[in-house]
């Protein structure tokens, strides 16, 4: 009898270890046909795919120099980066100006801490605005390389005991890098090793910082609450209770004359975080009604997002934050007041509040017609997460509530679809989750071609044979 090396159909079908014969053992104690119909699988090496080559390409970019030290991203590139920051981005998130920022670069560029700080702030900084940047040897750096050569060197910054200021805006600044590529995971990872830093240095102490000159005062306070607003936000996506307070007072407003370092912005995405209270995300958090988050705290949301106009300008950086951050949280409250039974509030005049999420919507609207679009590529997937977050108030609407405020939401939600859909950056797995709960409401969206995702999921095909 021939013997054959490959294990027949019925055999490995069963997980039966082959006997080397045809017909096998098996097919013929079972009175089976023995077939040999599986293709074979391929052996040696898997195709290099074009995601993997990017990611040696990364790796290689900083290769070892013949010193046997990591190579070294070059001041001039930092320094281009630096000033990007300090026009476009210091605005959004403050943390220190480009005249601040080159003492550092010119006198401290040795320093571990120093240097890592600000490479991932020119990692964080490429990322929010997605351009490259050109060495003088021709090099293009990216904020994906720069983010991925900072986690590769890790242990450079993370060996030292303590925390340090600069340590913690390291880590700070490689979490927006990680939001930027909605890598959710390692964001929140990164931003709670950050928090964790800011409390062992014990800037969520007033005692502790009232100890430091004011220049350093003023940096914690802006690191801590660009902390709190990061949390406050991943605690309604990952269902994690914050641990930041307003134990401290916010940054002082400093007299500028040139608007890019206004800290205006900043200070009203500060309020409108904070209004809500702790009480509130740490409800969303754990998806149950937080006996401190009560019908008063909801009422002030309502009252100070919604009536309180915003005296920032409709065309700068920081208003679209600001804007859809006060639609996203009143939208979030009236989701919370379905939550709590028995919870009756003045300001929902009909027994389903319909009418609360169709007005939103209609807010939110109008803020994008004011705002030029080149603006929100700065924001990444933020503004489009919660921007979403609305849209799927409105297909509750549509697909439950009042018949009256049908026709008005269905019109907003076609609207609120385009808008998200026509975005630079979108989060691939909330935008799944809406898709398909539009679908399950018999929803057609406005959507003629298929979402890209972000995370380079379709880059997988051979590169190489």
């Amino acid at each position: 009898m021939a013997r054959n090396r490959q294990a027949c159909d019925c055999c490995c079908i069963r997980r039966v270890k082959r006997d080397r014969k045809k017909p096998c053992k098996c097919c013929l104690q079972h009175n089976l046909q023995c077939t040999y119909l599986r293709p074979l699988k391929k052996r040696g090496p898997k195709p290099v795919k074009v995601r993997n080559l990017k990611k040696v390409d990364d790796v290689q970019v900083f290769s070892k120099s013949s010193s046997g030290g990591i190579m070294k991203v070059p001041k001039a590139l930092i320094d281009q980066c630096l000033r990007l920051y300090n026009d476009k981005l210091y605005v959004i998130w403050p943390l220190l100006c480009y005249d601040d920022l080159y003492e550092p670069l010119e006198k401290r560029y040795d320093e571990t801490c120093v240097y890592w700080f600000l490479v991932s702030l020119s990692a964080a900084t490429l990322s929010d605005l997605q351009t490259e940047i050109e060495s003088e040897g021709g090099v293009t750096f990216t904020g994906k390389q720069l983010s991925s050569f900072c986690m590769s060197s890790r242990q450079e910054f993370d060996d030292f005991n303590g925390s340090d200021i600069f340590k913690i805006m390291t880590y700070y600044c490689l979490n927006r890098c990680y939001a930027q590529m909605s890598n959710s995971r390692t964001s929140y990872r990164l931003s709670c090793e950050a928090v964790g830093l800011i409390k062992l240095a014990g800037f969520h102490r007033e005692e502790t910082l009232k100890l430091l000159p004011f220049d350093e005062q003023q940096l914690g306070r802006k690191v801590y609450y660009l902390l709190l607003l990061t949390e406050r936000y991943f605690s309604v996506y990952t269902h994690c209770a914050t641990s930041l307070d307003t134990t401290i007072a916010p940054p002082q407003p400093e007299n500028v004359t040139d608007p890019r370092l206004s800290l205006d912005s900043f200070l009203e995405m500060i309020r409108v975080f904070t209004v809500p209270g702790k009480c509130f995300f740490d409800a969303l958090a754990t998806d149950s009604a937080n006996v401190t988050c009560t019908e008063d705290s909801l009422k002030k949301i309502w009252r100070e997002l919604h009536t309180v106009p915003l005296e920032i300008e409709p065309w700068s950086y920081g208003y679209v934050d600001i804007s859809f951050s006060r639609h996203w949280i009143r939208t979030l409250a009236w989701k919370l007041v379905l939550q709590i039974s028995g919870m009756r509030i003045s300001f929902l005049s009909n027994s389903k509040n319909t009418h609360i999420p169709v007005e939103i919507a209609r807010d939110m609207l109008e803020d994008t017609f004011l705002i030029p679009k080149n603006l929100y590529a700065v924001h990444g997937p933020g503004i489009s997460v919660k921007a979403l977050e609305i849209a799927d108030a409105l297909v509750d609407v549509v697909n439950q509530y009042d018949q009256n405020a049908e026709s008005e939401a269905w019109n907003f939600l076609f609207d609120i679809s385009k808008f998200v859909f026509s975005l630079k950056h979108c989060d691939s797995t909330l935008v799944d989750k809406f898709t398909t709960k539009c679908q399950c409401a018999l929803i057609t969206l406005p959507l003629s071609n298929p979402l890209e995702s972000t995370d380079g999921s379709k880059e997988d095909v051979d590169a190489l044979p």
